[in-house]
């Protein structure tokens, strides 16, 4: 039962648990008790999870969830997942640089503006699937890689630019997706501590900060 997290929403005061999308199926029934339990309010499932991508989801599990009255949202750890890793082969370029090598693990650069333009694309479908769920989520979650938030790229142009701004550059593309599929939805992103107006580069509108 290792396989989530809880984060508070200070703004709005949910208590979200954040699924991991290898969660098996008895450890999900499970999970709904343990977030009755703690007082969570919130289910938030991966991007990736099946709960979004099966056409025949288990009704009795989604009964359960209404039952208690729990929120549904979408995402968590999956930034990197919004670049595909078999692109790494042919697209090196996509990927973030670490002392003159391009790495396929943890994050990409967010500089280089094909990426964006996938993470856009990318983002925007997996949105859409989400929103098409029988519990449609209108909140969202792109947070950067457990342990490596600060593991990002180092080629000319993004030494210019802070880990936390690397990090904004790549889910302000993410925002803007969401934003053209409905104005009303939301993203959070990760609180690295700083302070954000001296940030030369600032969230979208549509963004709120994770605590």
């Amino acid at each position: 039962m290792d396989k989530y997290h809880i984060f508070i929403d200070m703004k709005e005061l949910r208590k979200r648990l954040f699924i991991d999308r290898k969660t098996s199926a008895k450890e999900r029934y499970e999970i709904i008790n343990l977030a009755v339990e703690n007082e969570c309010d919130t289910l938030v499932f991966s991007l990736d999870d099946k709960f979004f991508k099966s056409k025949n989801r288990n009704l009795k599990y989604i009964k359960l969830i209404k039952q208690y009255n729990l929120f549904i949202e979408a995402g968590g750890r999956d930034l990197s997942f919004l670049l595909p890793g078999r692109m790494f082969f042919f697209h090196r370029e996509l990927f973030r640089m670490e002392q003159g090598k391009r790495k396929k693990k943890y994050h990409f650069c967010p500089t280089n503006p094909k990426t964006r333009y996938i993470i856009v694309k990318r983002a925007k479908y997996l949105f859409a699937r989400s929103m098409q769920s029988v519990t449609v989520p209108r909140i969202f979650h792109l947070l950067p890689d457990e342990g490596h938030e600060n593991t990002w790229c180092a080629c000319p142009a993004c030494r210019a630019f802070s880990p936390d701004e690397q990090y904004i550059i790549a889910v302000n593309s993410a925002a803007d997706a969401l934003a053209g599929l409905d104005p009303d939805a939301r993203l959070s992103f990760f609180d690295y501590g700083t302070v954000r107006e001296t940030e030369r580069i600032l969230p979208r509108e549509n963004m709120f900060h994770l605590v």
